[in-house]
């Protein structure tokens, strides 16, 4: 800035040269020659002043001093140089037409400063044309000159060298015919297939932030149809979009209203789906369901088009999930699926079922029943006396228990004082858990010594075999075996190979696991043994009475086998799955190739049940020196060993995965006749469908599942 008298102005410097009505000050910058800003009388010059656009950004203008009267603000003529000079808010407007396009000046054709006039060809004049959103230097065509009607020929190709060569046959180009050219498919010859103001392109090589344009295209193809669907509120209706030839990885939502055209070569000027295939490909982490490579939602309602395109589903990822390769959410009649070549990807296989554990055996071991022994006797009487002190205990039986359910073995029965010839029995061993182990009973005592008879020849026989015993004398018993657990029921295959939905997810059909084999009951506790009751008699047969053995505990019973789980279903996998539908789309010269169902998954193998543990030995005398005090007592019973688990049912077999050309999943009216047309007027090729998964084998084999259908059209879940 630069003092000029007692303002402080910005000026530039001399050396950029000094404009009309300036000079060079003393500070190397230009000032008003006048010397000062206040525009006096006599003074004229141009000083720098302020505007603000319509947005209220601010813009340089200029006032000019003429003879002590200075002008308003004004904005400069505005330029092409991408500034907005004139402060109206819009960029060049004097050089953009209403689509924003550079092509309302010869010589900033496409962009500021490209002079179609500096080229001349010997085919005649250059002219700003071409494609509307993206023009350039094209030749003049004189039938333009006057507006453009059918018969008028017009340089459609953007080729120099080929002349005015397209014939425009009419004004109103629709998408196609198939395997056309030229201007057959670009009857209205603007550059293009269709009406080029009233529709975005595609194509590999495009960009995004283009005007989406026959030689300026979009680069994917989801941003294309999101451009149509907005325009579709807007003054400038684009609905149609245009996709050349190429792998487009994207799954793609279309909604109503938006029109879908492929198989286009790169200038959009030949059609052929089966040359220049325009491949929609789903990637590996889309979140369309099963994978689908084009998702058509909630459309139809006006119409609606995909066509000339080739849609490849992904596989499915995890185990039983679904593959498809279009699937149409709660579409309506004006949907139209037209040239289409759908490959759905490979269903998942199920996921087997887990096998069944093995039975927990028992670790608790049944303790052996106390040994025979010499009773306590009273001091003057020689007499047994009664109580805890000639109790010879029984075994404590093996305990366990499964899920909450006992399966312990009983205890051994314990021996007390005798009483002789009574016929009385010693404890009997408790029974097992469950109460099918009863315990053994108790064996009957013995008494002793013998008095002169047929057995002794003298007056006191008191020796290891002189004992008298009642009638029907027994022994103590052993402890019964627990009873095995049961076996588990074996699970159902699957009869559902279709599954069912909840929203748009596919949920597979189950087999079901088979049950858990049952625990086996406790042995019984052994019966206690017998005791011997000696009279004492000095100098003849001074021994005390024997006490019998205890009964062994019993042994515990083991856990059943754990279920074998059920199978699930393998995926299925269908080319174009109808949701829902509201109207029933048209659908013609496809060709559908569903991949291949997943395999079922096997049911497990059921578990086998534990071991039962075996019962403990009844007291025994253990290789003490016997005396007729232990002779006369008899050993404990054996207890019973404990029943074993029951096995594990095994789980269901999985069913096989569907390969469906079409499945309407909900019938409405007029399903039936559209199902038949659909499968006249499209190709459906052969394939295989999923095979069912078995059952889990093991005591109780359960069933397979049922394998999946291969079918063209299904209707109904």
């Amino acid at each position: 800035c630069s003092l000029v008298g007692d303002l402080s102005i910005c000026t530039v410097p001399c050396l950029a040269g000094c404009p009309e009505g300036y000079v060079c000050g003393g500070d190397d910058r230009c000032v008003p020659a006048g010397g000062s800003c206040a525009c006096d009388p006599g003074d004229t010059f141009d000083v720098a002043c302020l505007l603000r656009d319509p947005e209220g950004r601010a813009c340089p203008g200029r006032a000019r001093c003429a003879d002590g009267v200075r002008s308003d603000c004004e904005a400069p003529e505005d330029v092409c140089d991408g500034v907005d000079n004139d402060c109206d808010g819009i960029i060049d407007q004097a050089f953009r037409n209403d689509l924003g396009a550079y092509a309302l000046d010869i010589r900033h054709c496409g962009e500021c400063g490209v002079d179609c006039t500096d080229s001349t060809v010997p085919e005649g004049d250059l002219v700003c044309g071409g494609d509307p959103f993206a023009p350039s230097c094209v030749l003049a065509c004189p039938d333009a000159e006057d507006g453009i009607g059918p018969g008028d020929k017009l340089d459609a190709d953007l080729d120099v060298a080929t002349g005015c060569e397209c014939t425009v046959s009419t004004l109103e180009d629709v998408a196609g015919p198939v395997d056309t050219s030229g201007e057959t498919l670009d009857t209205n010859c603007d550059g293009a297939d269709g009406v080029v103001v009233e529709s975005f392109y595609v194509a590999n090589d495009g960009d995004d932030g283009g005007p989406g344009s026959p030689t300026r295209p979009f680069e994917t193809l989801q941003h294309a149809i999101d451009m149509a669907e907005a325009s579709l509120s807007m003054p400038r209706v684009r609905a149609h979009v245009f996709v050349a030839s190429g792998v487009y990885a994207e799954s793609v939502i279309v909604p109503d209203g938006v029109l879908v055209h492929g198989g286009y070569r790169r200038d959009f000027l030949a059609l052929a789906p089966s040359g220049f295939r325009t491949e929609v490909r789903a990637p590996a982490m889309t979140t369309a369901p099963g994978g689908a490579a084009v998702v058509v939602d909630q459309a139809g309602i006006q119409p609606t088009v995909v066509e000339g395109l080739v849609l490849v589903g992904r596989d499915g990822p995890n185990p039983s999930d679904p593959a498809f390769g279009m699937v149409l959410l709660e579409t309506s009649d004006q949907l139209v699926l037209r040239n289409l070549e759908v490959r759905s990807g490979v269903g998942a296989a199920g996921e087997d079922g887990k096998r069944g554990a093995v039975g927990t055996s028992p670790s608790d071991v049944p303790e052996p029943g106390g040994a025979p022994r010499a009773a306590i006797e009273t001091a003057g009487g020689h007499d047994c006396i009664q109580g805890p002190a000639n109790r010879v205990e029984g075994g404590a039986g093996g305990g366990h228990a499964c899920g909450g359910v006992d399966a312990s073995g009983g205890n051994g029965g314990h021996s007390s004082c005798p009483v002789g010839l009574s016929g009385s029995r010693q404890s009997s061993g408790a029974a097992g858990s469950g109460g099918f182990g009863q315990g053994g009973l108790g064996g009957m005592d013995a008494a002793g010594p013998i008095a002169m008879g047929p057995s002794c020849p003298s007056s006191v026989c008191c020796g290891l075999a002189d004992f008298s015993v009642p009638t029907n004398f027994s022994g103590p018993s052993d402890g019964a075996r627990g009873r095995d657990g049961t076996t588990g029921t074996a699970g159902k295959g699957c009869t559902r190979p279709r599954g069912s939905f909840q929203g748009n997810q596919w949920r597979p059909g189950r087999a079901t696991s088979g049950t858990h084999g049952g625990a086996g009951t406790g042995g019984g506790g052994g019966g206690a043994g017998g005791g011997a009751e000696l009279d004492w008699r000095s100098g003849a047969c001074e021994f005390a009475d024997g006490l019998g053995g205890g009964g062994g505990g019993g042994g515990a019973g083991a856990c059943g086998g754990r279920a074998g789980g059920g199978g699930t279903s393998g995926g299925p996998s269908v080319s174009i799955l109808i949701l829902r539908a509201r109207g029933l789309p048209t659908l013609e010269s496809s060709l559908l190739i569903p991949g291949q169902g997943g395999r079922g998954g096997d049911g497990g193998l059921g578990g086998d049940g534990g071991a039962g543990f075996p019962g403990a030995e009844g007291g025994r005398h253990g290789g003490v020196p016997l005396t007729p005090t232990l002779a006369g007592a008899y050993p404990g019973g054996k207890g019973g060993a404990g029943g074993n688990g029951g096995a594990g049912g095994g789980g269901g077999g999985g069913c096989g995965g569907d390969r469906l050309g079409v499945w309407l999943v909900d019938a409405i009216p007029g399903s039936a006749a559209a199902a038949g047309r659909w499968n006249a007027n499209n190709t459906f090729a052969s394939g295989s469908a999923g095979e069912a998964g078995r059952g889990g084998g093991g005591a109780a084999p359960a069933a397979d599942g049922l394998p999946g259908q291969s079918l063209s059209v299904v209707v109904g879940p």
